[in-house]
């Protein structure tokens, strides 16, 4: 059984797929960029660098892919 975080994952991708949204790995890593800004007072420095990795591996990922 999945996790109930990633069957949210997985709910939004598919309605994103039903949109028809073009959103990039480019977008998503600039969409986190902005939130992790506007919420940094209140997040603790645990989550911070957890939502930094995510943000890394995005990037990461969305550079190979631009390299390709």
């Amino acid at each position: 059984m999945l996790h109930p975080v990633i069957q949210r994952f997985e709910a939004q991708a598919e309605l994103l797929e039903v949109q028809e949204a073009r959103a990039s790995l480019d977008d998503a890593v600039v969409r986190l960029a902005a939130w992790i800004g506007l919420a940094e007072s209140k997040l603790t420095e645990d989550d911070i660098a957890a939502l930094v990795e995510v943000g890394g591996i995005l990037y990461r990922e969305g550079l190979r892919k631009r390299q390709s």
